[in-house]
């Protein structure tokens, strides 16, 4: 009991010593979010202004983009530290669209 009572003062100890060598510096690092766009080049689509932080619709679906990002546009106005996006999304009830690249 006292061998394993002395070899915790032991390390103990020598954990102590070692900390006095380092030096702590703290270091600031900027990341870069990706920036994703993706445009779509269909007729049949839909737009939403959707704020990010709320998380809420500030329109409903739409047909023109321009109604959307006037929407999102006079909100940011009220509210500039407020991030807001442009949903898109193909007319319900209308057929799939098909992508221009495939897959893989």
């Amino acid at each position: 009991m006292k061998k394993l009572l002395l070899a915790g003062l032991v390390l103990s100890a020598v954990s102590c010593a070692e900390d006095e060598g380092l030096k702590y510096q703290r270091v600031q690092t900027e990341v870069e979010v990706p920036r994703v766009h993706n445009e779509p080049s269909s007729n049949q689509l839909q737009y939403m202004a959707y704020c990010n932080a709320e998380e809420r619709a500030l329109t409903g679906w739409v047909d023109s983009r321009s109604e959307a990002e006037s929407a999102a546009s006079s909100y940011r106005s009220e509210h500039p530290d407020r991030i807001c996006s442009i949903l898109w999304r193909q007319k319900p009830g209308t057929q799939k669209m098909i992508p221009k690249y495939p897959k893989g």
